[in-house]
């Protein structure tokens, strides 16, 4: 398995409904793949996160490049500023608080 974690700023807060919005497509479409054993959205200390876990890596680019998920990748950029995705390998589903703890330590040490 591996999960992927990562976070983002609004630039503005009135870019949040539109963010959100399209998050909720990408957060869908994950939701409704077969091979994504997990997917959420939270916020925390003033991000905005979302973890999925994925069967294998090519089920996470297949997802990450297509439908939704590609375009909410597309609007992120003018709308938010990306404070770092991390991906890991697991043998488990991570809870937000673990993956949050690994997601802490791989920002840290790229500091």
């Amino acid at each position: 398995m591996l999960a992927a974690i990562g976070g983002v700023s609004l630039k503005r807060w009135y870019y949040g409904p539109e963010l959100l919005w399209h998050a909720r497509q990408a957060l869908l479409q994950a939701r409704g793949d077969p091979l994504c054993l997990q997917a959420d959205v939270f916020t925390h200390r003033g991000l905005y996160f979302s973890l999925s876990v994925w069967h294998d890596a090519e089920a996470m680019l297949t997802f990450a490049h297509s439908g939704p998920h590609r375009r909410v990748i597309q609007v992120t950029s003018r709308l938010a500023d990306v404070n770092q995705f991390h991906h890991f390998p697991c043998i488990a589903i991570p809870s937000r608080e673990q993956a949050l703890k690994v997601w802490a330590q791989h920002f840290e040490a790229a500091e």
